[in-house]
């Protein structure tokens, strides 16, 4: 009996997580601010780590580019692999965010 609910369970993690790089289109649009920051991190091909990236929200909002967002996430692209990075989300229409992202310093 425990054999086979450990092997259910472990089957179900297995679709879990098959299923999030198919699934991160639906779940993160651009109606958010975080919604878009996390697309545009699964646009630059981490489909993973748009689910595990930590998104910081700063006091700062710059009229031109929108609010600030100190992003952190693993970039195994990059040479330096934890990457952080500053991302600007601003709203251009109702439920519509528009962002900008380059590394931070």
């Amino acid at each position: 009996m425990k054999t086979k609910h450990k092997f259910f369970l472990f089957i179900t993690f297995i679709v879990i997580i098959i299923a999030l790089p198919l699934l991160s289109p639906m779940i993160f649009t651009n109606a958010t601010e975080r919604g878009a920051i996390r697309q545009a991190i699964y646009q630059k091909g981490y489909p993973y780590q748009s689910y595990f990236a930590i998104l910081k929200k700063t006091k700062h909002v710059d009229p031109e580019y929108g609010q600030l967002y100190d992003v952190y996430w693993q970039s195994w692209k990059s040479e330096t692999g934890m990457t952080p990075f500053v991302c600007y989300s601003k709203k251009v229409e109702e439920k519509e965010y528009e962002v900008s992202c380059g590394t931070a310093p």
